[in-house]
């Protein structure tokens, strides 16, 4: 019996445990299991997309509480049962591709959706309102467009709204109840139109964070009256707000950060913005606002970030603004302030960013700013102060940055003794100081500078030797200065520069053949620096007349050797030739001599030659033909002779380029070589044209012209008046570029010329003045290869950008002709599309589509987070799934064709500008895509 009994216990143990392991096991089914209706929907979601994540890991029927992205909870029925039900779906930066369907609004539990920085397009679906528990929705980074006030009014739930960096359109009149916001960011959209007086009061009473920025909202700020009192941030930038500041927005008494620059706001800024004690960040940069600065900045004792450039502010700093003991950043740039530079420094302890330059300051640097030992950035460019550097700058262990430019400071030599203790510092501007003082010859320190800019000074002396302790030194400018003796020959140990400027000076003797040494002229990929320090943009001025060039990184600085206008004498060494990283090579106006070496055809970077003005002989090099990067080439006034080449670049060179070589010619037996439509002078040879000086047969040729010229007017102006049309007014352009330039006849038209498929018609060239602020530096957004790019908000309320080519970015005149023929014969996709064209007088200008993120060559090389986004390896890799959209990847018919395109775009974002094609080039490589060769062609 006790054995008995024994296997009776024995049995009914292992039956309980094994209920207890069934038991569990269906537990975990269950609890991982998802409601049918759920399960349903994401089925039908993950069916819209296109690529990500949700396709490949979303695999088992039953078990969606287990994908990825997924959280669920157990939610209890009526009848007192229980489920798992969807609470959280997040599936950001998961690549995924395809539109939103309307099965999400069937997750009826859903508390949290975030499908942020994908690749999702189309619209947002009206059943997104159908979530009436939602709490957070992040659609942020993605393409998604159309009106989404319908998709929005049914959130009654709704905390976090993120619609941010997406084309969303329409207007934002009625958005519907959101009694519990409390963050709304709809910014980088293009949301038009004004808003509604009552927008605020569709808003929560609790709202904390509002941005609307960078989008195309117009009117006055009527809609903040009803804002409530809790909201924290206000970001109203980059929109076409106008009027002045309202008095109820002073009454915003939670506000921390207020942000509306890049509007039209005008008017002064009210005492009562003392009023605002919580500010720490304050931004109206970029508006119309006027008046003296309100001196009640000791209300704002919280103040980190103070930014008022580029507006019409005068009289002088206020003083309580040395009571913002925590203030970091002081930006009044650009306006019209005056009187000294007075504030106490040494209650600003925290200071990194002082920038006051271009106003009215007088007197001298305060010495109290030796004591911000945080200071990383100081420029008070184009002021009228003087005096001496402060001995106490050289205190200055954090300063990077230091533009002194176009002042009356004097004392050089002091002035460097004392900033050789900044050990940091890596860009130093003093342009336009120190005039007519004998340059140092005895320096230290300098161990991290990168720049250092001296010109027009009216120095006296010798290159000095203690450059070359600079070893970092990349951009060295110490033109239009009164410098003697020769080019040293260490200057070749600088393995680090690659932009030198010793132009109009009284430099003499020979080139040092070191000079064809320098490391980073002759190598690809030698080292370069990213972002100018704290990303402050240089300016590069080449004469009186021209705008001065924009240069956001010291890398984007044209590789140059610019030495005109000197003594120079000697001849040209054919190891020139090996500075095949040289962009611009500008020998002009001294007294070389000797021939022009072949050689030079292997700087193949070369995009300007000038060496005209000297004593050259021989032929001009036919291998010359083979750069074809050369915009601009000159041998002007020399003792040249022979054939000019032909082809290449040379097609495109006017007459003016080779005047002054009585021995030149165009060897018309061989074809015309020589560019220009411009009268020529003939020899008795049938197959020579001679380009001379005046001549006998000159001034016949002349007299001739001018008398048909003359009748020739009389004939035009009579066409003119009779075919005379009221509406073809066109404004002058303010400012005349000297280049000599030449059109097919289709572009001799001064009228500003509108594609079909443009969406910006009845434009005039008035309208690009006024849109943008008669190209006003304060548009510019971007330097292309030949020209300045501005942005321009039209008439009609879209946005474009204009190209606005100059003479001193390179030959305008064929990159002119070339994007206008290359791209209005050509449209695709892949490229912005050209909108139109204008030529007038010796302006160029190109209309194009507008970029809202800014362009890839932008994030890729010039953002400070660029390339912790997206490395060059990465791109130059040809993986599926990582840069292939997995969807056509999967499609063999297009995998050829995609591998082409994807070639292309390597090669259009080379880390080296001067690497990547023309435009002309990737047309013509992406027309043929598809086709035999198509990839041999681009690659050799």
């Amino acid at each position: 019996m006790l054995a008995l009994g024994s296997l009776r216990q024995f049995f009914l143990k292992w039956v309980y445990m094994a209920f207890l392991v069934c038991l569990l096991f269906g537990l975990g089914e269950s609890e991982q299991s998802c409601h049918p209706a759920d399960l349903s929907a994401l089925k039908e979601f993950a069916g819209n997309l296109t690529a990500g994540s949700a396709i490949t890991s979303w695999k088992s029927d039953q078990l969606c509480c287990q994908w990825d992205g997924i959280v669920c909870e157990s939610v209890g029925g009526y009848d007192g049962s229980s489920s798992n039900r969807v609470t959280e779906l997040i599936l950001s930066n998961t690549g995924l591709g395809g539109s939103i369907p309307q099965s999400l609004g069937r997750l009826d539990r859903l508390r949290w959706l975030d499908l942020s920085h994908n690749q999702l397009r189309g619209e947002l679906p009206p059943g997104i309102s159908s979530l009436k528990m939602l709490e957070v929705l992040d659609l942020s980074y993605n393409f998604l467009s159309g009106p989404v006030v319908g998709a929005l009014s049914g959130l009654v739930s709704i905390k976090s709204l993120n619609l941010s960096s997406n084309k969303f359109s329409g207007d934002l009149l009625d958005l519907g109840a959101l009694p519990d916001l409390l963050v709304l960011n709809i910014s980088n959209n293009t949301f038009s139109g004004r808003l509604s007086p009552n927008a605020c009061s569709c808003l929560s009473d609790s709202i904390r964070i509002l941005d609307l920025s960078v989008n195309l909202l117009s009117g006055e700020l009527e809609f903040l009256e009803n804002c409530s009192r809790s909201l924290q941030q206000l970001k109203l930038d980059t929109n076409s707000l106008s009027g002045h500041l309202p008095d109820f927005l002073y009454s915003l008494s939670s506000l921390e950060l207020l942000s509306v620059s890049s509007n039209i706001l005008s008017g002064r800024l009210s005492e009562d913005l003392s009023k605002l004690s919580g500010l720490k960040s304050l931004d109206a940069s970029g508006n119309h606002f006027s008046g003296v600065l309100p001196n009640i900045f000791g209300n704002l004792t919280r103040l980190e970030q103070f930014i008022a450039h580029s507006n019409s502010f005068s009289g002088p700093l206020p003083s309580t603004l040395s009571l913002c003991s925590d203030l970091r950043v002081l930006d009044v740039r650009n306006n019209s302030l005056t009187g000294p530079i007075d504030l106490d420094f040494s209650r600003l302890p925290h200071l990194c960013v002082l920038d006051v330059a271009t106003n009215h300051f007088r007197g001298p640097l305060p010495e109290s700013l030796s004591s911000c030992q945080e200071l990383r950035v100081l420029s008070v460019a184009k002021n009228g102060l003087g005096g001496e550097i402060p001995e106490g700058f050289g205190n200055l262990r954090s300063l990077s940055f230091l533009s002194l430019s176009n002042n009356s400071f004097v004392n050089l030599s002091r002035a460097l003794s004392v900033l050789e203790h900044c050990n940091n510092l890596s860009t130093l501007i003093l342009t336009k100081n120190f005039h007519g003082e004998e340059i140092p010859q005895s320096v230290d320190g300098f161990d991290s500078l990168t720049v250092l800019a001296l010109g027009n000074c009216a120095l006296k002396g010798h290159l000095p030797l203690w450059l070359l302790n600079c070893k970092k030194l990349q951009v060295l400018d110490l033109s239009w200065n009164r410098l003697d003796g020769d080019i040293p020959p260490w200057i070749g140990q600088m393995e680090n520069l690659f932009y030198l400027d010793f132009s109009n000076n009284s430099i003499a003797g020979e080139i040092p053949k070191s000079l064809t040494e320098l490391r980073s002229l002759v190598y690809t990929n030698s080292p370069s620096s990213g972002l100018t320090s704290a990303g402050i943009p240089l300016y590069v001025k080449r004469n009186q007349s021209a705008n001065g060039l924009q240069y956001n990184q010291i890398s984007s600085f044209p590789p140059s050797i610019y030495l005109s206008n000197n003594r120079i004498s000697g001849r040209l060494w054919p190891e020139i030739g090996r500075l095949k990283e040289l962009h611009v090579l500008d020998l002009s106006r001294n007294n070389i001599s000797g021939s022009i070496p072949s050689s030079f055809s292997d700087m193949e970077n070369l995009e300007v030659m000038d060496l005209s003005n000297n004593n050259l002989v021989g032929a001009i090099p036919p291998s010359l033909n083979r750069l074809t990067f050369l915009s601009r080439f000159s041998v002007a006034n020399n003792n040249l002779e022979g054939p000019i080449p032909r082809g290449g670049q040379f097609s495109s060179f006017p007459n003016s380029s080779f005047e002054g070589n009585p021995g030149l010619y165009i060897d018309s037996s061989r074809g015309v070589g020589a560019a220009g439509s411009g009268s020529l002078t003939h020899s008795d040879s049938p197959s020579r044209h001679r380009i001379n000086k005046f001549g006998r047969s000159s001034l016949i040729v002349i007299t001739v012209s001018l008398a048909l010229g003359f009748f020739l007017l009389l004939a035009v102006i009579m066409v003119r008046i009779s075919r005379r049309d009221v509406h073809d007014h066109m404004d002058v352009l303010n400012e005349e570029l000297g280049m000599p330039h030449r059109l097919p006849e289709v572009l001799e038209s001064s009228k500003l010329i509108l594609f079909q498929n443009s969406n910006c018609k009845d434009l005039t060239v008035g309208d690009l003045l006024k849109s943008t602020s008669n190209f006003n530096q304060a548009n510019i957004i971007g330097c292309g290869g030949f020209g300045l790019v501005y942005k321009a908000s039209l008439p009609n309320g879209t946005k474009a950008a204009i190209k606005r080519l100059s003479g001193d970015c390179g030959q305008a005149e064929r990159e002119f002709q070339a994007e206008v023929e290359a791209l209005s014969r050509a449209q695709h996709k892949n490229l912005v599309s050209l909108q139109g064209y204008c030529r007038h007088g010796d302006e160029r200008l190109l209309v194009y589509s507008y970029m809202e993120n800014g362009s890839l060559d932008y994030w890729l090389h010039e953002n400070e987070e660029g390339s912790s986004i997206l490395h060059w390896d990465m791109r130059s890799e040809k993986k599926d799934g990582e840069v292939i959209d997995a969807s056509i990847w999967g499609n063999k018919d297009h995998e050829k064709e995609v591998l082409e395109v994807l070639s292309i775009a390597c090669t259009c974002t080379e880390p080296d500008p001067r690497r990547r094609p023309g435009i002309e080039q990737v047309v013509s490589w992406l027309e043929g895509v598809g086709f035999e060769g198509s990839l041999q062609s681009q690659t050799s």
